[in-house]
This record gives structure tokens, C-alpha cells and sequence, in this order.
């Protein structure tokens, strides 16, 4: 199949997923090109943390901006309509190894981007999304590992914790419900087996491999009935 031909596909988290280097949610291998994760906070799991992979001289971005979020929060904040959208998100990229990259947290009420200008990796390989409710931050064992955002909403690894890796998220939040994460510059790629996700996660990751290529197989006879009409 060429790269013309190759669609994206989608990841839904499965379960709760881990807080911690050692214990975040895998993506399926396939080596294809990953267009969003979809997945919820809500009680005490107030960190989501995906294990993805990056393409080197790809620029990578993710938002939790889409259509949900520009249409519905707005009106139902005017009205005071209960949502079930995370409200105020933030969005945390570290390397491999555990060091902030970057994040952004902006104001209250709006919905967080890791922007395309923020970084491009020249070569491919493994790292740490996070998707945190606001007023959860990121901290090794020296404090928080990234200094309070810019007016831009921009957090950069300058805190005191900047030189190791982060161990855990602390703070108080409140904000629960689900979100949407667009992305460019990731993919799905076999070298994220290394990261083993924990037991009760194994046979959800597998269905959702398994249904991702019953998709591709689907959207595949479409296209053949599509060009015999």
C-alpha cells in the first residue's frame, strides 16, 4: 500500500491508564500514522499517559481543540449546562528518558496546544504525552519541572526538576470528563514494546489493535465496491 493510500487511525484509551514512566498505556504497533486519542479523566486517575512515537523531520502537535470544544463548552458555560468535556486540560510532552520537553496550560475555561512550532524531532523514536487536569503538575524528586506558563500559556522545563525525570503529578485539580487529543508527527510503531503495559491493560490493547484493523479492512472493500460502481 503507498503512503497515498495509508489512512490514519485513532487510539480510545482502554481502561485507566498509568501515571508513571513505567506504567504508561501503550499504543498498538502498526506503524501507522496516529491522528488522535480519545479517553477521559475522571475520580483519582487525574493524569493520562500515553507511551507514542514520533517521526524524525515530522513536526509534531497536539490539541484538544476540535468542533466539541469550540461549540458546546462555550454555550454550555454562558447557559450553566453541565458538561461532560474535560474543561481545562493541560498537555505535557517528555522524552524517553522522563525530561520535559514542553506543555501549555492555558486559562480557565479554554482547551490546551502543543503547538507545531514547539518542536520536530530529527530522529524517530519513543516518547511520554500526558493529559492532565488543571492544577495537576509534573514533578521529579528536586520540584516541579516546569517553570509557572507564559502569557502564551506555554510551559517550559526550566523549574527547579527540570534535570530529572518526572516521578509524579501533584497539586489540586478538579476538572474531570472526556477529551479529544489531535495530533501530527505520531505513529503507531512496534518500537513502543518496550514499554509493558500492566496486566489488566494487555487484552483491552489487543482488542483495540484488532479493531483498528478491522477498520482498515472495512474502509479497504469500501473503496474496491466504491470504484466497481
Amino acid at each position: 500500500m503507498s503512503a497515498s493510500q495509508v489512512e490514519a487511525v485513532t487510539f480510545t484509551q482502554v481502561g485507566d491508564t498509568g501515571q508513571t514512566l513505567d506504567t504508561a498505556q501503550v499504543i498498538p504497533a502498526g506503524s501507522l500514522p496516529l491522528d488522535s486519542i480519545s479517553g477521559s479523566i475522571s475520580g483519582g486517575n487525574v493524569v493520562n499517559l500515553f507511551k507514542i512515537f514520533l517521526t524524525g523531520g515530522q513536526t509534531f502537535s497536539a490539541t484538544t481543540i476540535n468542533a466539541e470544544t469550540l461549540l458546546q463548552l462555550p454555550v454550555d458555560q454562558t447557559l450553566g449546562i453541565p458538561t461532560d468535556l474535560l474543561v481545562d486540560p493541560q498537555l505535557f510532552l517528555f522524552n524517553l528518558a522522563g525530561l520535559g520537553i514542553y506543555g501549555h496550560d492555558d486559562s480557565i475555561g479554554t482547551q490546551a496546544t502543543l503547538s507545531s512550532g514547539g518542536f520536530s524531532p530529527a530522529q524517530s523514536g519513543a516518547y511520554f504525552l500526558a493529559i492532565a487536569s488543571s492544577g495537576f503538575n509534573p514533578v521529579s524528586p528536586l520540584g516541579n519541572i516546569f517553570s509557572p506558563a507564559n502569557p502564551a500559556g506555554i510551559l517550559e522545563p526550566t523549574g527547579v526538576g527540570a534535570s530529572q525525570p518526572f516521578s509524579e503529578f501533584v497539586g489540586q485539580g478538579l476538572g474531570v470528563g472526556r477529551y479529544a487529543i489531535a495530533l501530527t508527527g505520531v505513529t503507531t510503531s512496534a518500537d513502543n514494546s518496550n514499554a509493558i503495559p500492566e496486566p489488566e491493560q494487555t487484552a483491552g490493547l489487543v482488542a483495540a489493535g484488532v479493531m483498528g484493523l478491522a477498520y482498515q479492512l472495512k474502509r479497504h472493500k469500501q473503496r474496491k465496491s466504491a470504484k466497481r460502481i
